[in-house]
């Protein structure tokens, strides 16, 4: 007995440690093939309440083209009713010639549920076809699939067309948020915003690869007249990078930090206390808008990795490369035509090269500012010309911008004349029609003198003989004019005060051995904005005005401003070139081709008929409607409403 005891406990002993090393190597084996290569598995789970919805974004993204609209429902991504040719929806006019497809489409759709909903039986092919999707679905199902068909562009060629550029770009991004110490597949998001295209743009201000708005962009990038840092698809990176890390802190995981990203952190922070995760705000959240956007946004971009890393691999497809390039940070300001030359590289060269430079730098209206980080390829002698800039080209000082604000009796020719610029040089800084149509308040950019000046001006109509079909209104801001002109007045005094008058700062005055004045707020302006101008603290804003921490601005509303740091002068001028910016970028990637009107509903705000109604941003509805005060609508109250069309 004591003999056979131990040879027992060594047999067992043996077969344990055999099963301990069989378990630890299916373990390891298990870790390596679920854990490895997919650690962004835990970090961007694919919840089975989503999954239908990302197999759809999938199928979006690989199976079917900008020629394509698939009709499902917006609310169950699993039930597509049908998938219909279209007009190419990229080529001119494409949306003109789909809307009654897809409007006849949704709506033979919508007819057949709601017969569903009450309890008609099925008789068409088409009938039975949508009934077996909802196989034993209630009445009240079906109505509300009624109000919920919904048409998706197919976006396969775009998506495609998106991988390749981003082949210029990627390996530079998944670097950054690698640096960061995020996840790197972050870097794919552009994908959903963008299709990594760096000049997107939408109707309300968002731009570039990643789509930052003015407000969230300018907590990281530089954005001004001269620069936007949101198109440079590198600088806007870095943003991404921190702005979704914030995110991130704020929330506690990547499903709602990623839809933060569309939806605001903040908002996402209410559905979180709301719902406590992701799933549950998935599923049940409601409030504000968050809506179809923002419910499929992780979901698309789960999506959005799965396709692309397949594209990535795929056999015969060539990604662009990344560019060549020198750098050097400039210690002054300089003109993009001297640099150019000096270089011996074209405008469209430094752009391509440097993508951050806007317009007016490129025209010649704005140097190149001191401090941007210039990059150009890196070829032949162009080193040693980048160090041998001849110090003759640096300036000390940014050019002013020159503009004017229309007054009672002027005509565009007048005030060509008066400025000594050419009336086509005029009507082509300010988009201005053939016939040169000008109206009182208006601010017109004063473009560089030319260098030949017609005297001959023609006669132009005034606003007040504009009729609503006729000719269109101008596409420069309606607020106050600043430009400070050669005294045409017989004192200075008297000039000053004329200019003073026209600046949209009232009543300067002196209290408290401050200089304060009044401003009327136009759309898109903040309390940070004007605090930037004006060089001082938003909380001394927010004290003098007596404002809470919360409190928001809002359009046609008096505030009260101080104007010890900076003069009315280069206040004004910094807030001209600001709405300048906003509608340069807008009118570089749409056209108004017409105007309708609407009457004010009961219970209409400004925002519903901008955002709901009609999806235009709010400073180009008040730009047709100049005598409206956007703080009280009045119910039956007729505005005129622009007709955009992208270009």
């Amino acid at each position: 007995m004591q003999g056979t005891f131990p040879s027992k406990l060594a047999s067992r002993s043996a077969a344990i440690t055999a099963s301990t090393w069989f378990f630890l190597f299916c373990s390891s084996v298990l870790l390596i093939l679920c854990c490895g290569p997919a650690q962004a598995s835990a970090d961007f789970p694919r919840y089975p309440v989503i999954e239908k919805n990302v197999r759809f974004w999938e199928n979006i993204y690989s199976q079917y083209s900008t020629s394509q609209g698939v009709v499902h429902d917006s609310n169950d991504l699993g039930i597509v009713y049908e998938v219909i040719p279209i007009f190419n929806h990229r080529l001119p006019g494409a949306s003109k010639i789909n809307r009654p497809i897809l409007k006849g489409i949704k709506n033979k759709y919508s007819k057949i549920l709601n017969q569903l909903a009450k309890g008609i039986q099925p008789k068409t092919k088409d009938e039975k076809r949508v009934a077996a999707l909802y196989e034993k679905s209630t009445r009240k199902r079906f109505r509300q699939a009624a109000d919920s068909v919904r048409v998706q562009i197919g976006q396969k060629d775009r998506f495609l067309e998106g991988v390749i550029r981003s082949g210029a770009y990627m390996a530079a991004i998944r670097k950054i948020f690698k640096n960061h110490g995020l996840p790197q597949d972050l870097a794919y998001l552009p994908h959903v915003e963008s299709s990594f295209n760096i000049k997107a743009y939408s109707k309300f201000g968002a731009s570039g690869i990643w789509q930052f708005t003015r407000s969230t962009g300018k907590q990281y990038l530089t954005i001004n007249y001269e620069v936007d840092e949101r198109q440079d698809p590198i600088l806007a990176s870095e943003a991404a990078a921190s702005f979704l890390k914030a995110n991130y802190k704020l929330l506690g995981s990547w499903p709602l930090a990623i839809t933060a990203y569309n939806y605001g952190p903040s908002g996402m922070l209410r559905a979180k206390n709301a719902h406590l995760n992701y799933e549950k705000i998935f599923t049940r959240y409601e409030r504000g808008y968050f809506k179809f956007a923002s419910r499929n946004f992780y979901s698309e971009f789960l999506a959005a990795v799965q396709v692309a890393k397949k594209l990535e691999k795929k056999p015969g497809l060539r990604l662009d490369k990344p560019q060549n390039t020198l750098r050097m940070t400039l210690p002054a300001y300089i003109a993009a035509s001297d640099l150019c030359r000096h270089l011996n590289i074209s405008k469209d060269t430094l752009k391509k090269f440097n993508p951050a430079l806007r317009q007016p730098v490129l025209d010649g209206k704005k140097h190149i500012p001191k401090g941007y980080v210039l990059k150009i390829p890196n070829y032949n002698r162009q080193k040693a010309l980048l160090s041998s800039i001849p110090r003759i080209f640096y300036h000390s000082k940014q050019k002013p911008t020159r503009f004017y604000r229309v007054r009672a009796g002027d005509t565009a020719g007048k005030i060509a004349r008066n400025h000594r610029v050419s009336l086509k040089s005029l009507r082509q800084a300010n988009n201005l029609d053939k016939n040169a149509v000008i109206f009182v308040g208006q601010n017109l950019l004063i473009p560089n003198k030319s260098s030949v000046y017609k005297k001959r001006c023609s006669t132009v109509t005034t606003a007040n003989n504009v009729k609503k079909t006729g000719t269109s209104v101008s596409t420069m801001p309606i607020f106050a004019d600043i430009k400070k002109q050669k005294p045409v007045w017989k004192n200075i005094q008297t000039a000053r005060s004329v200019v003073l008058g026209e600046l949209g700062v009232y009543e300067i005055f002196h209290k408290n051995n401050k200089r304060q004045g009044t401003v009327t707020i136009l759309p898109n302006e903040s309390l940070e904005l004007l605090a930037d101008w004006l060089q001082v603290p938003t909380q001394k804003l927010r004290e003098l005005n007596n404002f809470s921490a919360t409190r928001r601005l809002h359009p046609d509303e008096k505030v009260k401003i101080i104007l010890n740091n900076v003069s009315a002068i280069r206040f004004e001028e910094k807030r001209f070139d600001f709405h300048l910016e906003t509608e340069e970028d807008f009118f570089n990637a749409y056209k108004i081709v017409g105007i309708s009107s609407y009457t004010v509903q009961t219970g209409d705000t400004v925002w519903d008929i901008c955002r709901k109604k009609f999806d235009l941003p709010l400073w180009l509805l008040k730009k047709y409607n100049t005598n409206l005060n956007l703080s009280s609508l009045r119910t039956s109250q007729q505005l005129t409403i622009p007709i955009i069309k992208a270009i």
